[in-house]
This record gives structure tokens, C-alpha cells and sequence, in this order.
């Protein structure tokens, strides 16, 4: 609870959180869901009650209507017609491939360690294009603009 009280106060105080001029919560503006991967399950009582969890963000993100994860080892990089493509090995032990900008794709030094991935609401062409450059469907996806490495 402590957690979701300073998330809500760094929020607020990064200027993420508005009012309207009534002071009631402004409508939606592509608002970021944040989900966590700590549990009570997850505190270790020999640290104290302390996370014994990676406590570096939330483990995914809802952008865009999906979720992505918000770190992992990069195993994959490739280079698509719409996007970046990262593949990651999740902290869980599963595998995702996200949408990145082109530029995340040209640090191959990030291959094969641990990332902490930032996105933003991206547009990239459509599915239904099926790679015609003169297309001009859109979809929205997140996507990192930010992968950077965080095992040391």
C-alpha cells in the first residue's frame, strides 16, 4: 500500500496526474496502467519484510491495448518493416517480442543482458499493409524507446 501511495505522490508530482478546472480527474489522455510484480507472497522475512523481488518498476505496462514487460534479458534483436523487434526472456521465464524504435535496434550491445525497457504510444503501419511502403494504415502498439542495460 505504501508503494501505491508514493507511485500516486511521484506521479502527481511529476505532472502526470491533472484536475480539471472543476478539480475533478481530467478525462483519459493515453494513460499508462502499471501492473507490479510484487505480492505479499513476495516479502522475504529475513530481509526484514523487505521485497525480495526485483523492486526496479513495475514488471509490465498496458500501452496501447497491450501489456508489455517492462525489463528481461534481450536475446533477440531484428530489424522489421514496421519496427524494431526485440525479443526478451521475461523475469518470469517467458518470452516476448516487442515493437521498438529503429534506434533501440542499432545498440547491439544490449544483446544478451538484462534491459530496463521504457515505451511510449507508437503508430507503426498496419498488419493488413502486409509491408507495402505505400500504405498508409496505422496501428498503435507501445513501443520502447528506451533499453537500457541494467545487470551491471
Amino acid at each position: 500500500m505504501t508503494r501505491l501511495l508514493l507511485l500516486a505522490l511521484a506521479l502527481t508530482a511529476a505532472g502526470c496526474a491533472s484536475e480539471g478546472p472543476d478539480g475533478e480527474a481530467a478525462g483519459d489522455t493515453g494513460a499508462v496502467e502499471v501492473q507490479s510484480n510484487e505480492s505479499p507472497d513476495a516479502l522475504d522475512p529475513g530481509l526484514g519484510g523487505v521485497a525480495a523481488v526485483d523492486t526496479t518498476g513495475p514488471a509490465q505496462v498496458t500501452m496501447a491495448g497491450a501489456t508489455v514487460p517492462t525489463r528481461g534479458v534481450v536475446t533477440d534483436i531484428e530489424s522489421g518493416d514496421i519496427s524494431c523487434y526485440l525479443t526478451l526472456r521475461t523475469d518470469d521465464g517467458g518470452t516476448e517480442t516487442v515493437h521498438a524504435d529503429y534506434s533501440v535496434c542499432d545498440s547491439n550491445v544490449i544483446i544478451d543482458h538484462r534491459v530496463q525497457i521504457e515505451y511510449v504510444p507508437g503508430q507503426v503501419a498496419a498488419a493488413s499493409c502486409e509491408g507495402d511502403p505505400e500504405c498508409l494504415d496505422t496501428e498503435s502498439v507501445p513501443l520502447a524507446v528506451v533499453a537500457e542495460p541494467i545487470d551491471g
